[in-house]
């Protein structure tokens, strides 16, 4: 008797927590859905491909991945940042007095609008500036 007992406990407990969850998990859905419609679209190309080198807030890895916060090339010429992900890049630089030797993969396979979504959530963050570049301005230079 106190085992079938302690079964119909241990089965109403059960229950009780897995409809709890599934009420949490639908919560999380909902914010987590609010939270894809206001992210920008460089963002995400952003945390996909560059956030793994030049890391979540920007700040790269010393002596490998320069920093894209206050950078000269981010806030520079459209064509040559538009470049640097095309064809990617190799060798020594000197980037906010720190030289850096890594290697930059291109980036040819992301689609213009990606590639000129991701260069203008740089700059438009991480304390950088540059006009807008359109995906037709990457495709000019593809």
């Amino acid at each position: 008797m106190q085992n079938k007992l302690m079964g119909i406990v241990l089965m109403v407990l059960v229950m009780a927590c897995g409809t709890s969850n599934k009420n949490e998990v639908k919560k999380t859905e909902i914010k987590s859905s609010d939270k894809a419609a206001n992210v920008h679209p460089g963002q995400l190309v952003y945390q996909r491909h560059c956030m793994v080198c030049h890391q979540r807030d920007a700040g790269g890895m010393p002596g490998v991945y320069p920093p894209l916060v206050n950078n000269k090339t981010v806030s520079g010429d459209d064509k040559k940042l538009i470049g640097i992900l095309l064809n990617g890049m190799s060798g020594e630089i000197k980037v906010n007095g720190e030289v850096y030797n890594g290697v930059m993969a291109s980036y040819r396979n992301l689609s213009d609008d990606e590639i000129a979504s991701v260069l203008n959530y740089v700059r438009a963050n991480f304390e950088n500036t540059g006009s807008e570049i359109l995906g037709a301005d990457v495709k000019a230079l593809r």
